[in-house]
């Protein structure tokens, strides 16, 4: 801003204030009008951003209703200790199934024989391969060879693949205990010792004295009648969409699993859509509400853009009120929905497609509702283009108080170069004055 040394000497005005508020004045109707637009746009910003989170919310809950997920779920039901149990997805098929557990799969597990805790057993190479996995090798140092160290450097050089040792410590000593990750005959274990004094080739699974604690089994499992060797106990391509996960061998015993429908799922969808769709109403209802009388106007107050959006919503559903009415759903006077989770149950016992053929990705109501959504959500929907024009003009706004405060700079310069030419001009008026009255009374004293 300008400024000026020692304003009014010769007026006797205080220039500084008058420019201030002279200045003040000029510029309110023109900041006013900035900080209204700023507020308001900020407002509905804001205002737009709820709504298109609600909206998105509304549709991520169909999405979920995308392929299978508008198809009833599955449940499985075994028979009770039956040795396994079991979970499904869509893609089982109804029906029950005969299963034995003939065998658990085991991980293989071996022990060396006992020996002192202080006892060197040896130095050199261990190499370790694991079922048909590539062999890794251990390095032994001299002078580091008790079971205490193998087990150390077992778990320090062979972290992760495949392989993990431990101490248990007896009457006769301790023992080394090797044990597979992998169960079944995948993770069988191959030890050979090569390097160093010799003394690794007790460690050797063929000529040393390991001996085998847990054999390294393979599952057996048999489904009406037909079997399956594998190595893990957690089985999952067996049958289609069903996941075996075996617990107890029972060798000749024969257990039920039945698959049967399962609408539960549906339900909760079904409820996830409804609570998103109500959510979105509500947060355009405060959005654009029009206040009066004690309420408080929305930002978005007269909004037609807003008043779009809700009555697309309230035709999509009303376009297919009869089949939303026949599986329990009920609107509301300001077009909320509900469910009536017993005439949905009946409804999805009767015809366990209805929920794909309305809500599905093709279906009379889901179709048509995520078109919509996408078209206001889209990069190229009209929310996101909405939004971006009330983001530049914030900027705008921004720029209009930035050349504001240059303006009003220019307007203060040209006021106090004004007042400084007043007060110049007084300066010497005054001085003229003190000089004529001076000589009159020089004049009036001579008489």
């Amino acid at each position: 801003m300008a400024s000026l040394s020692s304003t009014g000497i010769g007026s006797g005005l205080d220039v500084s204030t008058i420019v201030a508020k002279l200045v003040a004045a000029e510029r309110a109707p023109t900041e006013n009008r900035i900080t209204r637009l700023e507020t308001t746009t900020k407002a509905q910003i804001s205002a737009f951003g709820s709504i298109k989170a609600a909206l998105s919310g509304l549709e991520s809950a169909l999405k979920k209703l995308d392929g299978a997920g508008s198809l009833p779920g599955r449940k499985a039901t075994v028979g009770t200790d039956a040795g396994f149990a079991a979970s499904v997805d869509t893609k089982a098929a109804l029906g029950i199934y005969s299963v034995t557990v003939d065998a658990l799969a085991t991980a293989h597990k071996l022990q060396s024989a006992a020996a002192a805790k202080d006892t060197q057993i040896g130095n050199g190479t261990l190499t370790i391969q694991v079922g048909t996995g590539d062999s890794f090798d251990i390095t032994i140092e001299p002078g580091k060879g008790t079971l205490n160290d193998i087990r150390s450097a077992i778990n320090a050089q062979g972290a992760g693949k495949g392989v993990s040792a431990t101490i248990v410590r007896g009457d006769a000593g301790d023992v080394l205990v090797l044990s597979s990750t992998k169960t079944g005959s995948e993770g069988a274990m191959t030890i050979t010792s090569s390097g160093g004094d010799g003394g690794l080739s007790v460690l050797n699974t063929s000529g040393g004295t390991l001996t085998v604690a847990a054999a390294a089994q393979d599952a057996q499992v048999t489904v009406d009648g037909i079997s399956r060797t594998v190595s893990s106990n957690h089985i999952t391509d067996m049958i289609d969409g069903v996941t075996l996960d075996l617990t107890k061998a029972k060798p000749g015993e024969s257990f039920s699993l039945e698959v049967t429908s399962d609408p539960s799922t549906l339900k909760a969808s079904m409820l996830s859509v409804v609570s998103a769709y109500n959510t979105a109403l509500s947060a355009i209802r405060t959005q654009s509400a029009a206040g009066g009388e004690g309420a408080v106007a929305g930002a978005l107050s007269g909004d037609s853009m807003t008043r779009g959006i809700q009555q697309s919503l309230r035709n999509a559903i009303g376009g297919s009120y009869s089949d939303l009415a026949e599986m329990g759903f009920k609107t509301a006077v300001d077009g909320s929905l509900s469910l009536d989770g017993a005439k949905f149950d009946a409804a999805m016992a009767a015809d366990p497609g209805k929920i794909k053929a309305v809500f599905g990705e093709e279906g009379s109501l889901g179709k048509g509702m995520r078109d919509m959504l996408h078209n206001y959500l889209g990069d190229q929907g009209t929310l996101t283009d909405r939004t971006k024009g009330l983001n530049d003009r914030l900027k705008s706004a921004t720029q209009q108080r930035t050349d504001l405060d240059a303006r009003m700079s220019r307007v203060e310069a040209a006021y106090l170069r004004q007042f400084t030419a007043l007060d110049t001009m007084m300066a010497k008026m005054q001085s003229t004055s003190n000089y004529l009255a001076q000589q009159l009374g020089q004049i009036s004293n001579s008489k």
